[in-house]
């Protein structure tokens, strides 16, 4: 890892972005599924409350910007474009924030065209599925064995869906309380997710154990995954738990809960991103 990797930047970037996007995503199939029966005042205040997942994927992208060393490095991610995983991935995500900020922005105009409104957020869906995919797809080097595997992007994805499903859980439930189908759908989602992830943490851990080279094995470098994985399961189920207790309170205290609640599963999904950073082994010396 003393070649440049910062673990806790790129973990940070890949526990918060790609599930800010797929949060966008299901509010954003939220607006399209009830275009029809939606009032206006309804609409902005989801549209609005996009402000939440973009800010999250903003922080995680902020967040890997400390990986480049300095500022003036940041250009240099878009000079592999088409062949460079890595800059494929900030090309992807740099997307994403534009249409869905472009988006946010322009439900903010005193009178705006629903129809380009909802094509927009089709858009967005599609950058956040891009995004998503070469995520989780960028770290498919074949000279690192470790990261070269199917489990790097299936963890990507089950960890991004478990956190995603939460926060779209809460701020549907902070928006429409518990009359609404939706939050009640996507949290019961969530936990299914972080039972997937638990599995899929404990799978990995073990394929580790039999990835090695001529100095080191893979597993050598964190002894400590399993402890990872409890505390990303505790931890998770803790905060879907705060979450569903949210969803029985109103104003500021439901809002309040609900926001604890994903912040817990936030911190464990972070945890959890830790040992694939921590784990880069090398085919060579």
């Amino acid at each position: 890892m003393a070649g440049g990797f910062s673990e806790g930047s790129l973990a940070m970037f890949t526990a918060l972005s790609p599930a800010g996007a797929l949060t966008f995503a299901l509010m954003a199939a939220y607006l399209l599924a009830h275009a029809k029966r939606m009032d206006q005042a309804s609409w902005d205040r989801v549209s609005h409350a996009f402000l939440v997942p973009l800010g999250v994927v903003w922080m995680g992208f902020m967040a890997s910007a400390t990986h480049l060393g300095t500022p003036a490095n940041a250009l240099h991610a878009f000079a592999g474009i088409g062949r460079s995983p890595l800059s494929n991935e900030v090309l992807c995500t740099v997307v994403f924030l534009f249409v869905g900020g472009m988006y946010w922005l322009y439900t903010y105009k005193i009178s705006y065209l629903k129809s380009l409104a909802q094509a927009l957020l089709v858009c967005s869906i599609v950058a956040s599925a891009l995004m998503m995919w070469f995520t989780a797809f960028a770290y498919s080097v074949p000279t690192v064995p470790s990261w070269d595997t199917w489990h790097t992007p299936l963890n990507l994805w089950g960890l991004s869906f478990a956190a995603g499903t939460a926060l779209a859980s809460c701020v549907l439930g902070v928006l429409f309380g518990r009359d609404d189908r939706w939050p009640r759908v996507l949290r019961r989602i969530s936990y299914v997710c972080v039972v997937g992830v638990v599995l899929l943490l404990g799978m990995h851990a073990r394929f580790l154990a039999g990835v090695e080279n001529n100095v080191a094995g893979a597993y050598q470098a964190v002894p400590w995954y399993g402890v990872v994985i409890v505390s990303y399961a505790a931890i998770s189920l803790a905060g879907l738990y705060v979450l569903g207790k949210a969803a029985r309170c109103e104003g500021w205290r439901g809002a309040v809960m609900g926001s604890l609640g994903c912040v817990l599963v936030f911190i464990a999904t972070f945890l959890a991103r830790l040992p694939f950073y921590f784990s880069y082994l090398s085919a060579g010396f």
